[in-house]
Parts: C-alpha cells; structure tokens; sequence
C-alpha cells in the first residue's frame, strides 16, 4: 500500500525537528565551570587509607590537587560558597590521642592557601552545607545526640537549630532563598532498633521550629532525597531496591515501578535521575551492571541514558547542571585482577540526558554540591 507523501513531509518534518533541537540543545548547555571531587588510596589489605580533595576546571581539563592525602585523614562533602570562591567540607581524622574527630574545614580554591577548622570545641561535626547569605549548614553531635545547626562562613554565629537525642540526620537542604532547611532522620524504634522511622523536616531558620513532613515507618534506615522546592521526597536503599516518591503536601506515597538506588532531583523538579540494575543471562553466563536512568516525578516515562553493558559497572548521579540537562555521575569499575571486587575504581562523566551523549572527565569520585558552574 502507498503512503500518501504528505505523510512523508509530515515525518521528515517531526524528525529534522527533533535533530535541530537536540543540536540546539547540546549547544547551548556545553558544561563549564569546576569540579570539586575526591581521590582515595587503600591499604595493601583493602582498608581506607586516605581520601584527598582535587579541583577540575571543567573546559580545560585541569586538573590540581587541594588538599594533602595523609593516612587516616578522610576529606568529603565539599560544596561550594555562592561565589565560587571558596569551599567547605567534612574532614574525618584519626589520631591515637583525639581518636576519632569530624570537624568542618573551610578553603580558598584561588591559589595555595591550605585549608582552616571552621568550628573549635567540643562535640563532632559533618555533613556541610553552603548555603545564601555565606551560612553553612551541617550535622553537630555531642553526648546528648545529634542537631541540625548552622554557622556564618568565618565560624561565628553558630546555632542549633533543630536536635533530637536518637536521630541520625543526614546532609541538611537549603532552599532557594535560604529560609528553610529540609533535613532528614533515622529514627530507631524498639529496644533493638527492629524498626525504623524515616521521618523528613523543615526547619524555620529564623526560629529553628521544625515542620514534621512525613513519617514512615521502614525495616531499616533508607536515605531520602528532597525535591528543590522541599515538598516532595524520594526514599531510597544504598543498592537497588524499591523507591518510594513522597508528596509531603499531601502524604501521598508512590512505589516506583523499577528498582533502583541514589535518586537525584533536577533543579527544576521535572525530572529524577537514579541507578537502576540489569542482569543478563545467557549460556553458562550472568551480567550485572547498573545503569543511569531518568525518570518523570511521578515514577513514569523511565529511559535509559548509559549504555555500558559491562559487568560491575555501575553509575550514580552526584549533581545535575543547572539547566537541568547534564548529569555529572560516577562511574564505578574494577580491575580485571580484582575479582573479590574488593577494590573499586571511580571515574567521573558527563551526560546529556537528552541526547544520552557522554564525556570522560578524569579519575575521581564527585558529590552533590561539587560542581560550581557560576552564578
């Protein structure tokens, strides 16, 4: 049967369309800007040894070390002050007279200036988060349990603002104008812990009274991710199980129909990217490996955006651009040698996830809060 040819004119019009506006697209989100990620050793028994901090200039290529890789001196959580100027992140260092300390260090990233303890005393320290108006957020802990405090950048001005004796909270979210933080906690439940509540807060920075959003109770702790505007949620395992989408406004729960594990919400809160799972049977032979995919709010329209079809090869999302189109991911691999998969090696990419196309950036490990693109 013949097709009539405005049909033709109709598809090649559809399809030339959808080039142009990927080439548009892909043109107009070229990524820039610099990239704060982590590099670690390991003992010759597979134990941590170190973890350091590097600095990639995004267009260039360049790459320098920040700061010093000392045994039993682990560095992480790095964001960015709003001008991209300096950083500020969690240090965890072990030493035979202060045994175990976290504290939160702050940096310059222009030149040669080492890094300075941003807070002194007693209790711990963790979890930074650079906020408007030049506060950080973070986790303090002391003998009566955890808070969720805040501090100016020079280390004055601390407050607690939200505390909770048996609450484990994760790293604390800022909102766009810096008046709220979103925070989550584990909340144990029976003499053993054989349950757990995953409960989610906003919290009044000018106050600290805290809004309980939602309450789940779960068989073990799971991490939740907040949407940018806070009003939405999604809980998630450390590997691929189910995720559940939390509307905070109404308490609606959604069951995501595809495994799956570190979900991260685009700036605009249209789409989330997260790491799904594949097994491949064949004669005499299984893969595994874990690929990066994006999904709608509501947990439809899931699309594959890696192709790897390697065995172990993992990726999971540290930080969306802001325009909402480039993934910065990890990309998780092992030495041929390595087949206790004991010793894993991480290297950062760059995907567009409209056109799934894909750039190597150098060896590392990259977390939300790492790429400062500017203002």
């Amino acid at each position: 049967m013949k097709s009539h040819p405005l049909r033709h004119a109709a598809i090649a019009a559809v399809v030339a369309s959808a080039s142009a506006a990927s080439a548009m697209s892909a043109q107009a989100a070229t990524p820039t800007g610099k990239i704060v990620f982590t590099r670690s050793q390991m003992t010759a028994d597979n134990a941590p040894r170190n973890r350091s901090l590097w600095l990639l200039d995004v267009p260039s290529g360049q790459v320098r070390a920040l700061t010093t890789a000392t045994d039993r001196v682990f560095d992480a959580t790095a964001t960015w002050s709003p001008d991209g100027t300096q950083l500020v992140f969690g240090r965890n260092a072990t030493s035979a007279q202060q045994g175990t300390r976290l504290s939160l260090q702050v940096m310059p990233t222009g030149g040669a200036q080492r890094p300075h303890a941003l807070l002194h005393g007693l209790g711990q320290f963790a979890q930074p988060a650079w906020g408007p108006g030049n506060r950080i957020a973070f986790v303090s802990s002391n003998s009566t349990g955890q808070c969720v405090s805040i501090v100016d950048s020079t280390g004055r001005n601390r407050r607690d603002l939200f505390c909770a004796a048996s609450a484990e909270f994760q790293q604390p979210k800022w909102s766009s104008d810096g008046s709220r933080l979103f925070v989550a906690a584990s909340v144990p439940e029976g003499r053993l812990g054989e349950s757990w509540h995953a409960r989610a807060y906003r919290i009044n920075v000018a106050t600290g009274s805290a809004t309980l959003l939602s309450d789940l109770v779960m068989d073990y702790p799971l991490a939740l991710t907040f949407s940018p505007d806070g009003t939405r949620g999604v809980y998630s395992d450390i590997a691929a199980s189910d995720m559940t989408i939390v509307d905070f406004r109404n308490g609606a729960t959604t069951v995501v129909a595809r495994l799956g594990h570190s979900p991260l919400w685009s700036p605009d809160g249209k789409r989330i990217a997260f790491t799904g799972e594949v097994y491949e049977v064949t004669t005499g032979n299984v893969r595994y490996y874990e690929p990066m995919y994006v999904m709608n709010p509501s947990g439809t329209g899931i699309r594959r955006i890696t192709d790897s079809r390697i065995a172990n090869h993992a990726y999971t999302a540290a930080q969306w651009s802001k325009d909402g189109i480039h993934l910065l991911v990890n990309r998780r691999t092992y030495a041929a040698a390595d087949e206790g998969l004991e010793r894993p090696l991480f290297a950062m990419r760059l995907i567009n996830a409209d056109t799934r196309a894909l750039k190597a950036l150098p060896s590392g490990f990259a977390e939300a809060g790492g790429w400062y693109e500017g203002r």
